[in-house]
């Protein structure tokens, strides 16, 4: 992604899809540990281009699946929130 201003970056604590029928498009939901909750829109069908992005991720960088949750953070970065 090419971004000429600043990116805000959040940390994500749960994500939820709503999918609008009447409207044809699917909301993703993002919980942040901010307690920010932030929305998406998919129009129509574009839900299923994020979908193949994230299989992608998992068949090219496998060891993700094995990441477990941590309570012990070492260093956050400062520029996620």
């Amino acid at each position: 992604m090419n971004t000429v201003t600043a990116q805000t970056r959040y940390r994500a604590v749960s994500m939820e899809l709503a999918a609008y029928l009447d409207g044809q498009f699917v909301e993703m939901r993002i919980q942040t540990d901010a307690g920010k909750t932030i929305s998406i829109v998919c129009q129509r069908n574009s839900i299923f281009s994020v979908q193949r992005h994230i299989e992608k991720i998992g068949r090219d960088c496998p060891e993700i699946a094995s990441w477990e949750p941590t309570a012990k953070i070492v260093a956050i970065s400062d520029d996620v929130r």
